[in-house]
C-alpha cells in the first residue's frame, strides 16, 4: 500500500472495500510507464470531475432557488476550478505527497499543481466506485462547507454590481444620500442600494463608483448571511 493512505482513509472515515481504487488515484502515467501492471488516475479523474460537477451542481441549485443557469454555472465554475482543487490536495489533505511517480518524474513536482487538481478528481472518482454516490456526496458537502461562503464571496468580489444585478434581476437604484467634506481630499460619499424604495446595502467611498461597489458588497454579504 502506498505510505500514508490508510491514514488518508481514516480521516475521511472510509473503510475500503477496494483498496486498488484509491492507490490507482494516486498513480500518475509516468510510473505506470515503468510498472504496467499499476494503472494510472486518468480513467479516474475522468469519472470524479463527472461526479464533483454533480454534486457541486446539485448543492448550488438547492441552495440558491432564485439563481438562473447562468448564474448556477459561474458559481460551480468557481468551485471546482483548478486552484481550489489543487488547494485540497497540496494544503487541507496532503493527498500531494501521496502520488506515485517515475524517477524521472518525481524531479518535476514544482511543476505538477494542474496534477495536484487532476489527483483530486481522481480520488472523489474512487469513493465514487468503492463507498457509492451517497457517501461521496456526503464527503464532497463536507469538504466544502467551511470555505463555501468564502469561495462565493470571491466571487461577488471581482465584480458586485454585476452579480447583484444577476442575482437581482431586477433594477437595482444607487442613491447618494450623504457626502462629506467637499473641500478635502478624503471627501466621503455615502449610497444606497435600492431595489423599488427598500434598501438592501448602504456603502462608503472616496468617490461615487467606489461608494456604489460597496453598497453592492454590503448587499451582497447580508444576502449571503441569511
Amino acid at each position: 500500500m502506498i505510505e500514508g493512505l490508510s491514514e488518508v482513509l481514516s480521516r475521511f472515515g472510509i473503510h475500503p472495500r477496494d483498496i486498488a481504487l484509491y492507490e490507482m488515484a494516486f498513480t500518475h502515467a509516468s510510473y505506470t510507464n515503468e510498472h504496467k501492471e499499476c494503472p494510472s488516475y486518468d480513467r479516474l479523474e475522468f469519472l470524479g470531475d463527472a461526479v464533483l460537477d454533480m454534486v457541486i451542481s446539485s448543492m448550488l441549485y438547492k441552495r440558491f432557488p432564485d439563481s438562473n443557469s447562468g448564474q448556477l454555472s459561474k458559481m460551480c465554475s468557481l468551485l471546482v476550478e483548478g486552484k481550489t482543487l489543487a488547494s485540497f490536495s497540496e494544503e487541507r489533505f496532503g493527498f500531494a505527497g501521496l502520488v506515485r511517480y517515475s524517477v524521472g518524474e518525481k524531479g518535476n513536482t514544482r511543476f505538477h499543481k494542474h496534477i495536484n487538481e487532476d489527483i483530486f478528481e481522481a480520488f472523489v472518482g474512487a469513493v465514487y466506485l468503492d463507498q457509492g454516490f451517497d457517501f461521496v456526496q456526503r464527503l464532497v458537502l463536507d469538504i466544502y462547507d467551511p470555505i463555501l461562503d468564502d469561495l462565493l464571496r470571491e466571487l461577488d468580489a471581482s465584480d458586485p454590481k454585476s452579480r447583484l444585478q444577476e442575482i437581482l434581476a431586477s433594477n437595482i437604484d444607487y442613491v447618494l444620500v450623504e457626502q462629506k467634506d467637499l473641500n478635502s481630499p478624503d471627501v466621503s460619499y455615502v449610497v444606497e442600494a435600492r431595489v423599488q424604495g427598500t434598501v438592501l446595502g448602504t456603502g462608503r467611498g472616496h468617490n461615487i463608483k467606489e461608494a456604489e461597489t460597496m453598497a453592492a458588497k454590503d448587499a451582497l454579504a447580508k444576502r449571503v448571511g441569511k
